[in-house]
């Protein structure tokens, strides 16, 4: 392996610093890039949101840096991309640009607008695209200091490929960046972002439920990037740890352990809203034991871009694995100087690897790898039609094989008098629960599951009598 790696990588690999971030720098290799990771090597491609999504593939939408350099403040639109396996992604072109944000006016006189990483999600029939507007405000911070201002904003989709449009063009009470978008099991959204907020999202998805709440996450390395996750019961919030960006990266202090390092660490707490207990890094610095990339040169140890700095992560479960999407600069140093050097800071490209947790449900540091993951091969039906039985408020469905997941669930009922709430619980009317939907007069209801896999009795649980005709599990492959 190692020997068809570098006969591909045979170039003259010399040492060089880091520079933090270059500009402008020209793309003049053309040779097709060798490695599995980055997954997305046509483009730049930031800041991952990866979800499933009722078509069964797994969705990203991602911030795009710019091929002519010029940094965050260049960052102007959002792509799409899908895959039903993890390895062959498919990009749907650009879904939202920064003079959608704008809605058709033109950029205040001394501002300067960058989108930066955003988060997608399905509900109610529909796609939300909770996205960051970032202002760079000459006269603000000129006047105070500061970095200007930041707020969350919300488009909405009939499809993840097509063109999304704003429903709310700034959500009152959020300020900050870095929205992450959460589904619990009760169905209830929870909008993340900034320095640890949080808030219940309205059922509409148009802006937060009450005020927001700074969340205890047990340490003072949070900076950015938030994103929870949810296992056996337990909610991880994951985020990019605070670290000095000013201070290069080089042979010298890149092993210091007094050296604050662009990591994303987590903390895990037993509800949505915490409180949370610190548990540590799942992902060193960006580069770091990468096992069979290129060498700075024959007496390193380091792959070229172990010295750019930034980490932004984002988790799925596909099939009985869980995912860590991140990004790294390594696209930009094979596109700009054949692996010679680090890459640009601010053209970055996406990164999958898989993450893993020990017996006591702790993360076990991601492996980065040069290969990426395996293709996942999925053999199992589209969508599961339920046949079942009920009595008053509880309907039975015996023996439903999940095989190796399930994404959504839906049905379909007859006029309820109020809206309605049906869990969906596995082997026991209060066994595990999986989903909730919710059922709003008649017609078509559904609802994301999580950890619906293995074969169960499915109990669907309701608050009221409903009348289901028809029900099923769907998503648990990829749709043709």
């Amino acid at each position: 392996m190692k020997q068809i790696i570098f006969a591909l990588c045979a170039v003259a690999l010399l040492t060089v610093s880091a520079t933090g971030q270059q500009q402008g720098k020209p793309n003049v290799n053309t040779i097709p890039y060798p490695f599995g990771n980055p997954v997305i090597k046509h483009m730049y491609t930031a800041d991952a949101a990866p979800h499933v999504m009722p078509d069964g593939k797994v969705w990203m939408v991602t911030s795009v840096d710019s091929d002519n350099g010029g940094g965050y403040a260049t960052m102007h639109c959002y792509h799409t991309f899908s895959s039903s396996d993890m390895v062959k992604w498919t990009d749907h072109g650009e879904v939202f640009n920064l003079n959608d944000a704008l809605q058709g006016k033109p950029e205040p006189k001394g501002q300067d607008w960058a989108l930066w990483a955003p988060d997608m999600v399905y509900r109610n029939g529909k796609y939300y695209l909770f996205y960051p507007v970032r202002i760079a405000n000459d006269a603000l911070e000129t006047a105070k200091g500061n970095n200007g201002e930041s707020y969350i904003a919300v488009a909405v989709s009939d499809h993840p490929s097509h063109k999304f449009t704003v429903l709310n063009p700034r959500i009152e009470g959020t300020k900050g960046i870095d929205p992450a978008v959460f589904v619990d099991d009760d169905g209830q959204c929870y909008l993340y972002w900034g320095e640890h907020n949080v808030a219940r999202l309205k059922d509409d998805m148009t802006g937060l439920k009450e005020k927001p709440v700074k969340l205890d996450v047990n340490t003072d390395r949070f900076m950015e990037a938030i994103w929870m996750d949810k296992q056996n019961g337990k909610y991880y919030l994951s985020y990019h740890t605070i670290y000095n960006w000013k201070i290069k990266i080089t042979d010298n202090n890149a092993n210091d352990p007094d050296r604050k390092k662009s990591e994303l660490a987590y903390s895990v707490g037993d509800s949505p809203m915490g409180p949370f207990k610190y548990m540590g890094t799942f992902n060193y610095e960006l580069g770091v034991n990468v096992a069979n990339g290129p060498r700075m040169d024959s007496t390193k140890q380091y792959v070229p871009w172990r010295y750019m700095q930034s980490n932004h992560g984002g988790i799925v479960e596909y099939h009985g694995q869980n995912y860590l999407f991140y990004h790294t600069s390594a696209l930009s140093s094979w596109r700009q100087d054949a692996f010679t050097g680090p890459g640009t800071w601010t053209q970055r490209s996406v990164c999958i690897d898989k993450l893993n947790t020990d017996a006591n449900g702790r993360y076990i540091p991601v492996q980065q790898t040069i290969e990426g993951v395996a293709a996942v091969s999925v053999n199992q039906p589209y969508e599961i039609n339920l046949s079942g039985s009920t009595k008053k408020n509880v309907t039975l469905f015996k023996d439903v094989e999940l095989g190796t997941g399930y994404y959504y669930f839906g049905l379909y009922a007859k006029k309820v008098s109020k809206v309605a709430k049906a869990e969906i619980r596995l082997d026991k009317p209060d066994g595990p629960l999986v989903g909730t939907v919710c059922i709003n007069g008649a017609g078509k209801s559904e609802t994301s599951v999580r950890a619906a896999n293995g074969k169960h009795d499915v109990y669907l649980i309701s608050d009221q009598n409903i009348k289901i005709t028809n029900a099923r599990f769907f998503a648990g492959s990829a749709k043709k």
